[in-house]
């Protein structure tokens, strides 16, 4: 383009022909600067909630199997946290809440871990070793995801191995360091919009939860949150 308008520079004026031509073009480079300003991130929102709904499922899946039959899994070693327990005939969860984050490569999961809460979860480090429990739970996720997209996949199960939501991010998200828990949920996981401050990463979500019982704030389709009860305090560490 740079050429054909240098050419043009010579010549005493424009012919309709070539006025056309240089405004089509300006159109088109316009069109394009505007939907990567506009809706750039569509595809990347798309793709984010698709990788959460995958984990969704493949978490679901995973629980209510650990739940109903998988006896071996509460046989933990000396020293573990018993984060479920085998009480009469049935697995039960050794508190409220469960929450998993896992991080996948291209070659499946790389590690995962479990915790009662939040703030535990969010200050393992990612080389630390998993348990039998995580390595089980690694294990059969890694059944029911054909192909995994890499980058950090979140869980929260409760009570009733019921997961609630499930969350997808390229990036790890900043650890959860003893500040208020809605601050942290408003700041990364609630009413931030499609990307995640001062990350540039789209969160995605998936849920099915009602908006309207049990005090659950639900998001709105298109908005993202970690979707803990606003009410609820019981995850956090003593």
């Amino acid at each position: 383009m740079i050429q054909y308008l240098q050419r043009l520079k010579h010549k005493k004026g424009f012919t309709l022909v070539e006025l056309a031509v240089v405004i089509g073009i300006i159109v088109v480079l316009t069109a394009i600067i505007m939907v990567n300003m506009i809706g750039g991130d569509t595809e990347k929102i798309l793709r984010a909630n698709s990788n959460a709904q995958t984990f969704f499922t493949a978490s679901q899946i995973t629980l209510t199997r650990a739940h109903l039959t998988e006896r071996q899994i509460v046989d933990y070693p000396a020293g573990e946290t018993k984060f479920i327990e085998y009480k009469d005939g049935y697995n039960e969860l050794n508190g409220t809440y469960l929450f998993i984050e896992a991080h996948f490569k291209e070659s499946g999961i790389d590690w995962l871990h479990v915790d009662n809460y939040l703030n535990k979860l969010m200050a393992r480090g990612e080389s630390d070793a998993m348990t039998a429990l995580e390595q089980n739970l690694s294990t059969n996720l890694s059944e029911y995801i054909a192909e995994s997209a890499e980058g950090y996949f979140y869980a929260m199960c409760d009570k009733n191995f019921a997961v609630t939501y499930a969350h997808y991010c390229q990036d790890r998200l900043p650890e959860f360091k003893g500040e208020e828990l809605s601050a942290f949920r408003d700041k990364y996981m609630f009413g931030v919009g499609m990307k995640l401050p001062n990350m540039g990463s789209v969160i995605g979500v998936c849920t099915d939860i009602d908006p309207n019982t049990d005090g659950i704030q639900t998001p709105a389709t298109g908005e993202y949150a970690f979707g803990i009860p606003a009410s609820y305090t019981g995850y956090l560490s003593a």
